[in-house]
């Protein structure tokens, strides 16, 4: 009889557990479970669609230490994804994803190389502004290349950054962000599929042009930033940009990071839990104006205290 509920996590963690020894005989560091990563990386693998459905609880099975002479790690990140009924009734649905990291040696402008390999509905990275096509070393439509910065993207993709990531394996987006490069998708963190993408992260990292290095402007990496929701992800301009987290996780937040290896696959609210209490909460909405849903076409925006680029460059 196959084991459920509490006992299938249970079984399901332990036969991920497997490969502990062999990393820990390299050296590495092994932990059943720890707090999800800075909001930066975390967004970066599971945004849903910069819909901001899923918060990030907690990783499990997490690895680090030296791979290719440079400090690397991998994990399995698992948030829950909000979710309301008709009736009113939220509840979390529990969304993972497995993803490997390594550290840069310098400051790089933030960047996304999305792959079709991992379908639609199965990456729940931020997207970024779509950059066309700009020169004769474009990478392959399997590739989207996405970011604030085209000039960077030109200078990154010399033939040698094209060639290493060509070949990379399969579900395998690639992310340059606050002092990272990474990569998420893969179905399993064997230790075959991590030294993969070890190799593969490393493999960039030594193709990057000494001229793109330390060439981050403060404000586009690496300091919480990320774009608002508009409908159309390719007119996200700078100044929409918000450096503050913009949710709490609607009560989502609750679950023990803890509680990681065998976190449930649903779990429901209470109707006191699922909102966000913010240290400015905003007046009562009755400004003249007009507002269709949350967009405000005339009248005062409401401060909510949350800063966004254009804010932060006025305070100079």
């Amino acid at each position: 009889m196959l084991p459920f509920g509490k006992k299938r996590r249970e079984a399901d963690a332990a036969a991920r557990r497997a490969t502990r020894p062999v990393f820990e005989a390299r050296g590495w560091t092994w932990e059943d479970a720890t707090p999800p990563p800075a909001i930066e990386i975390a967004e970066a693998v599971m945004r849903a669609r910069r819909s901001q459905d899923i918060w990030p609880t907690g990783m499990s099975e997490v690895v680090t230490g030296q791979a290719h002479g440079r400090q690397a790690g991998a994990a399995r990140l698992v948030g829950y994804e909000f979710r309301t009924g008709s009736g009113g009734n939220s509840w979390g649905d529990r969304r993972e994803v497995n993803l490997v990291w390594m550290r840069l040696p310098a400051s790089l402008p933030e960047i996304r190389f999305g792959d079709a390999t991992l379908g639609r509905g199965k990456d729940y990275g931020i997207r970024l502004p779509w950059i066309p096509p700009m020169g004769p070393n474009w990478p392959s439509s399997r590739w989207s290349v996405e970011g604030f910065i085209p000039a960077f993207a030109v200078d990154l993709l010399t033939p040698g950054f094209r060639g290493a990531l060509e070949v990379a394996p399969t579900r395998c987006p690639i992310v340059i962000r606050a002092g990272s490069i990474l990569t998420y998708g893969c179905e399993a963190l064997d230790v075959a599929t991590v030294d993969a993408r070890l190799a593969l992260l490393a493999a960039l990292i030594e193709q990057v042009p000494a001229s793109c290095w330390g060439r981050a402007n403060a404000l586009v990496a690496g300091t919480g930033i990320f774009p608002q929701e508009l409908a159309d992800g390719s007119g996200l301009r700078l100044e929409q940009r918000l450096v503050a987290r913009d949710w709490k996780g609607y009560g989502l937040n609750k679950v023990d990071w803890r509680d990681t290896p065998t976190a449930e696959g649903m779990f429901s609210l209470k109707l006191g839990e699922a909102h966000d209490v913010w240290e400015n909460t905003p007046p009562a909405d009755g400004a003249i104006g007009i507002r269709i849903g949350k967009v405000r076409l005339l009248g005062t925006p409401t401060d909510r205290g949350i800063p966004t680029v254009a804010s932060t460059l006025d305070q100079s």
